[in-house]
């Protein structure tokens, strides 16, 4: 498969090593010219207990795209879908398609720029962290699932993804993967203002309710039947906390994108995209919580995780 993946931080990065290494043409594409300088000098390295290995594969910046793109993967934060678009708006080849991997609903906005026909969506749990300049961290094998938009049966196009993509399986309903992925990931909105883990978070007892919560928050508004994974089962909430806490105890990463985004990395979140598909009393009380880390009013501490906590169980 010749592609270009648009966005080489950690799911990007990851699945484009491994489908380099595979034997497929793969072209990285990333707006930090630092990241691209060192993929091209000294090959992305991938790192952690999954594997360890490094991939040769071209990178390049934004303004180096090629004229003509023939498939595309989008996998850059869901705040950048926009300027992905732009940059495949014309590029796209006549009978090339686009996947994204990222979170949330981003799907209409690609669509808009390349053609409602021409983008597959999936749903990507697995863990991974950028570390610096030609590095990512895999912390651990979890559900890949690709999928036609509307849903239905497994085209041609889901069967050559899926056979060119690590762990990658296909779905009827990938809608119904991504909003248990908002369901899931509701929750760990709510505990990256602590300084917890991903596993202390969702597991503690005191916290537990606030958890169910948001997750229902997000289950009660899904138009598709929500799907099951690693642990999350949307009609057993409470039981998904240990199933989810243990899963992320054998993760390397330990805490979440959000979480590294807030106190590692100090940049915004996808918190505004994420609240365009989750509107709720509680959901929206986490979202003004992070905004007030990223502007320094607040930092991430249990304290703040207490205050949604009794937020939650008041209601």
């Amino acid at each position: 498969m010749k592609v270009t993946i648009i966005g080489a931080g950690a799911i990007g990065g990851t699945i484009g090593a491994r489908m380099h290494r595979a034997g497929h043409d793969v072209l990285l594409c990333d707006a930090d010219a630092a990241h691209v300088a060192a993929i091209n000098d000294d090959g992305l390295h991938i790192e952690g207990p999954v594997e360890e290995f490094t991939a040769h594969v071209p990178a390049v910046t934004p303004d180096d795209l090629p004229d003509t793109i023939e498939h595309a993967i989008v996998a850059v934060k869901s705040l950048h879908t926009a300027s992905a678009a732009a940059l495949l708006e014309g590029r796209l080849a006549s009978d090339g398609f686009v996947l994204t991997v990222q979170n949330g609903l981003t799907a209409d906005t690609l669509q808009a720029a390349v053609g409602a026909d021409r983008v597959v969506s999936s749903f990507v749990n697995f863990g991974a962290d950028y570390l610096g300049p030609g590095r990512i961290l895999q912390g651990n094998v979890a559900t890949f699932r690709i999928g036609e938009i509307g849903g239905g049966p497994i085209t041609p196009r889901v069967g050559l993804l899926v056979d060119s993509l690590p762990y990658a399986l296909p779905t009827e309903n990938v809608l119904g993967y991504l909003w248990g992925k908002e369901a899931y990931g509701a929750m760990l909105w709510a505990g990256a203002v602590s300084d917890l883990t991903i596993a202390d978070s969702l597991s503690l007892p005191p916290y537990r309710a606030l958890m169910t919560a948001v997750a229902q928050e997000a289950i009660d508004q899904a138009p598709v039947p929500v799907e099951s994974f690693d642990g999350f089962v949307p009609d057993d909430l409470d039981g998904s906390l240990d199933r989810l806490a243990a899963f992320n105890r054998k993760s390397a990463k330990a805490r979440s994108g959000i979480y590294r985004d807030l106190m590692v990395r100090k940049r915004k979140t996808e918190v505004d995209e994420v609240h365009k598909d989750i509107q709720g009393p509680v959901f929206d009380r986490i979202v003004a919580m992070i905004h007030d880390i990223e502007e320094g009013r607040r930092t991430c501490e249990v304290a703040n995780l207490e205050e949604l906590a009794e937020f939650a169980a008041s209601r």
